[in-house]
This record gives C-alpha cells, structure tokens and sequence, in this order.
C-alpha cells in the first residue's frame, strides 16, 4: 500500500482554485521531488498532506500507522532552554523512557530486595523499549545532525528564541532529521544553508529510509536527493519519473510531442471543416454530414501551456581592462580578523563565484570590493570607467513605503507608463505596479532588484545570493540573462547549478583563507575527488566529526593531538557499544544490582564521548 495516496485534489483560497484534479501517490521509499512557479501550489500539497489545510475536493489518504513529519517554510521556537534540548526533545518517545528509565532506577538503588522484582520486570521492558527506539544513540545523532545544519556548539547552547530567522530554520531542519518518520514533507529544505550544510544534508538523507516530498528551488539538491519528480503548472500536476536532469529532458520531449499532436489535430480539423463547407450542399453531402459527426465528437486537444516566465536583459557600458587589483587584504570588524585575501586581479568580463560557510565573510569581501568597508590591512584598485551595481540578498536597497513604481521612479526618473510596461516583462500586471514593496513577497521583492539591474547599465555586477527566493524558472531566465551580459560579475552563491552555469573561476573561502581556481564548482569538485581528499568518516563517529572536519585535514600543529583525540574516540565508542551489548542482553537483568551498575556506566561513558567529541572539534578548527 502506498505511504500516501492524493485522489482528485483541489485547493482553493477564497475563490482563487490554486490547484485542481491533482492525484499521485508514494510509496515507501520513495524520494519526490515537487517543482513549479512560485504560487503554483506545491507547500499546499505538502499542508494538505500535513492536514493542516483542508482541500476544497478530493482527498488524502495516509497508510495506516504513517508516522509524517514536516518541515514549513515558517517555525516557532520551542520551549526549551537551550537548542541542544530542543533537538534532543524532537522525539518525545525517547525522552519519556530516558526519564522514566532514570526513575525506575532510583527507585531499584531504594528498595529492598523483596521489593525489586515488579520495578526490575518494568525497567526491563522500558529498556528494551529504549534500545528499539535507538535510545542510546540519540544524543550522539542530535550533536552530529545540528553540527551537519550548520549549528556549532556554541549555537547549540543559546536559547531558541535568541536564534536568528536562518538558525532557527537550520533547528527546525535539525528536528525534522531527528525523528522517526515514515514520510517526510521538506518545504525548502536547504533554505539558509550554506554549500557546506547543503552537502552534508544530501549526504544525510542517503541514510534516512523514509519516503520524502521535498519542495525546492535548488536544481542541482532535487537532483541528487529526489528519485521522481513531479510538476505543478496551471492548477494540474504531472508526473515524471527520474531526478530533476531527467525530468528537464522528459518535459522538453513531451511538450515538443503534444505541440506537433495539437497542431496536426489542428491541421485536420481545418481540412475537414473545409471539406463539410465545400460538399455539405452537394453530392456527397452525406459523407459531409458523417465527417461533421465524427468532428463534433473528436475530443479537442490543448496545447501545452505557456510557461510564466520573467524576461530579463542586462546591459553593462565599457568599462576599463583592469577592474580591481590587491596586493591582498585583511578583512575583519574592530579586533577579530575574519578573511585574510591574498594578491588578486580581475579584469573585464571575468565571472567570479565566492563560495564559503555562512559567516566566513563573503558579504563582507563584497563591501570591500565597493568600497562600504575598510579593510584592516591593505587596499584593493578599481580600475577608471568601472560603473557598479549591487544587488543585496535582503533586498535592502528597496523601501518597504513605496509602491514598486514609485521604487524605480525615484532611481530613474522614468515615466510611470514606460516603467509599467517594463514590469510587464517581470510579471507585475495591471495593479501589481502600484503594490507597496512591504506587502510583496520574496519572489516579488527579488524581481524589484532585478528590475533595478536591468534599468541600470553598469559595467560591474555585485551580486550576493542572486537566485535567493527566484523559482526556477526565474533563476534560469536570470542564467541566460547573465550569461549574455557584456560586463564583469563577482557573485555570492550556494546555488550549484547557478555557478556552474556562470562563472569562470571560484574563490573558495575555508579555514579563514581563500584561495582561487579556474573553472565552476564541478569542475572544482572533480579536481578535489582526483586529488583524493579524505572521505568522511563512518557514521557512528561522526558526531562533531561531521563533513566539515573529514573533508579536510587539520591544520599543522594540529594533527597528532587530533589523532590522539580520535583514538580516546574509538575506545569509548567501543565501551559505549559493549555496555550497551550488555543492558541488551535479557541475562543481565537477574542481577538488579548488575543492572544499577551497567546504568552508571553508560551515562558515564557517554558524557565522556559527548566531552571527546567536542574536545576533537576544537583541535581541528
């Protein structure tokens, strides 16, 4: 039986139907992944099946005893005091046996032995219960899973409610990860992660075997993570099976096939409307008569429907051959250093992509770039002629009183009806045009700066994390646009696809550094695969040790303290597990004290894995 099965739904908000007659369903396993403009209806489909949206028609039928867990575009803190708790309270099955475990076992060190037998019987049955549900394990996979999001320890010690908007949704993130689910329903998973986290996420979902929905503007996550993908345009949905790249070329061939269908009906209908016309009064009036029947009951085909898609022209004006030049910098606020850059040059129509973890400092290296931020040591040359246009990833630069027509106005003087025609081109229709900026939505705010860009003929682009909240037929408008773009570009990016569809060379920022190679991202990859960096380490040490401390070795002065730590890792990993292989077994609990023992112990040997764990992250950062 399916995990999930949608027959014949309809959404409706007032009386705007957003979907209608959807139907598909999911097996156990699998992996789909949900694609379509923005406004097309896909976090409906996932609310829907959450149940907590209900469908104006059809329905949806969850497998008997499904366990579903989803991920919303927006989360509420939790209670707890710090975010370690709050992850660790994500399965409240595990928490309620840990605690009555911890009371059964006060209460066997208490009692007599005549009175130990009842207590004895019911620990054993919880801690069986416990160690199916993984119990023991469970610290260690919260530390390695809100690591692996991107939330470091001391992230993990704040409060919930002292989180930013993008930690709190990397927590929310680490939640879902955490619980024990047969379906998952991922709304823009890798929202607010950097490269890094993204990697680390694709990795981690290998792992889980739960069937999963995942919703997301990342071409080149869907690809790698979803096994099928399925379409949601004009209030239909249609299935395709195959990842993101095999689903583009499906639906190239099957829009070009129902193009040539509708057209050759179309010819046909012609040809006999004019054969009725000609003959309906004459001798073969009859046979007429007969093709007008056959005409009148021929189901009429529909051409494929038009894509909505936003159409973007950038021009950029001559600008000098030499466009920056340093001897190398320093970056930092006050005290704390934050980027150290070496000498670098970039001359006229380079297209670079600045990559690193959130923090590191690629904003930052973009305010030194146009001159917003003064760098601790040295100074970077802009070359003459060089016009610069910014593009914020919060949108910023856009004022939330104004109306979108009063924004460009003010920025270029254009005349109101020239500047509504232009909006035209990025889907503001009618009385979009005069919508204040505060009310629009993030996809809507985005195509404002871009409208910006494209008003703008500056011969340099800054971009920070362009394609943020663009769906993907925008970001591929965007591509193009780019690509034909006469001018330099350094952007800001986790899109995988986006750089590798744009630049020209990477510079990395890890470590504190960055370094600059030739080509995309892939092709930065598979020199890093040929160069045969370490692999990650085995799951059930990982922990702290996520892919940011496997994917590359520590630095020097650093290494035989790391390994060290790694040894004291493997021997209380091994005693973690043989205590456990012990409280497993059934034996063991006709000796109670044996089994206050064997408690202790755990708990000892566990904090003093936890302490290692961190103690390893330390060594290596």
């Amino acid at each position: 039986m399916p995990v999930v099965r949608v027959e014949a739904l309809g959404i409706a908000y007032g009386a705007t139907e957003v979907l209608s007659q959807v139907s598909f369903q999911v097996e156990a396993g699998q992996r789909v992944g949900i694609v379509g403009a923005n406004g097309s209806g896909k976090s409906s489909v996932l609310r829907a099946i959450a149940g907590e949206l209900s469908p104006s028609r059809g329905s949806v039928t969850l497998a008997p005893r499904v366990r579903v867990a989803h991920l919303p575009q927006e989360f509420e803190a939790g209670p707890h005091e710090s975010v370690y708790a709050d992850a660790l309270h994500s399965r409240p099955e595990v928490m309620a046996l840990r605690t009555e475990l911890a009371e059964l076992e006060s209460r066997l060190a208490a009692a007599s032995p005549q009175g130990t037998a009842a207590v004895l019987e019911r620990y054993g049955e919880a801690q069986h219960e416990y160690e199916r549900l993984d119990g023991y394990a469970h610290d260690s996979r919260v530390a390695e899973v809100l690591d692996g999001v991107g939330l470091k320890t001391l992230e993990q010690q704040l409060e919930p409610r002292a989180l930013s908007g993008g930690q709190r949704r990397r927590l929310a993130l680490a939640r879902l990860l955490l619980q024990d689910a047969d379906l998952l329903l991922l709304d823009e998973p890798t929202n607010h992660l950097d490269l890094e986290a993204i990697e680390w996420l694709e990795e981690f979902l290998r792992t889980v075997r739960a069937a999963m929905l995942i919703v997301s503007h990342d071409r080149r996550f869907l690809e790698r993570a979803a096994g099928d993908t399925l379409e949601l345009q004009a209030g239909a949905a249609e299935w395709y099976p195959g990842n993101y790249r095999q689903y583009v070329r499906l639906r190239q061939e099957r829009r070009a096939l129902r193009q040539k269908e509708y057209e050759a009906q179309r010819e046909f209908v012609a040809r006999t409307e004019e054969f009725i016309r000609r003959y309906k009064a004459g001798q073969r009036a009859r046979e007429a008569r007969g093709r007008q029947t056959r005409l009148d009951r021929l189901e009429r085909l529909q051409p494929p429907a038009p894509d909505q898609q936003i159409r973007i022209q950038l021009k950029a004006t001559p600008t000098s051959q030499l466009i920056f030049q340093s001897d190398g910098l320093r970056i930092g606020y006050g005290e704390r250093q934050l980027l150290q850059v070496p000498a670098f040059s970039v001359g006229a129509g380079e297209r670079i992509a600045v990559v690193g973890p959130n923090g590191s400092g690629k904003t930052s290296l973009l305010r030194v770039l146009m001159n917003q931020l003064r760098p601790q040591q040295g100074r970077v040359r802009t070359g003459p002629r060089v016009s610069t246009r910014y593009y914020d990833q919060h949108l910023a630069d856009l004022d939330p009183n104004k109306t979108v027509v009063q924004e460009l106005q003010d920025a270029f003087g254009l005349p109101e009806e020239t500047l509504r025609t232009f909006l035209g081109r990025l889907l503001f229709s009618g009385d979009d045009a005069f919508k204040q900026i505060r009310s629009l939505s993030g996809g809507e705010k985005s195509r404002v700066a871009l409208a910006k860009l494209m008003l703008d003929d500056a011969g340099l682009l800054l971009l920070d994390e362009p394609t943020n909240h663009l769906d993907i037929p925008a970001q591929e408008m965007l591509e193009q646009a780019l690509d034909d773009y006469e001018g330099t570009i350094v952007f800001v990016s986790h899109d995988r696809y986006f750089i590798d569809a744009i630049a020209s060379s990477v510079w990395v920022i890890e470590g504190g550094g960055l370094s600059i190679h030739l080509g995309n991202y892939s092709e930065l990859e598979k020199r890093r695969r040929r160069a045969g960096q370490p692999a990650p380490l085995p799951v059930a040490a990982q922990t702290a040790r996520t892919r940011k401390g496997a994917s590359r070795p520590p630095a020097k002065g650093k290494v035989e303290p790391a390994e060290s730590v790694e040894e004291a890792i493997s021997a209380a990993e091994a005693e973690v597990k043989d205590i456990e292989e012990r409280l497993a077994d059934h034996r063991t609990y006709d000796d109670p004290a044996k089994v206050r023992e064997l408690s202790r112990a755990h708990q000892e040997a566990s904090k003093r894995l936890r302490d290692l764990y961190e103690e390893w992250q330390q060594a290596i950062s």
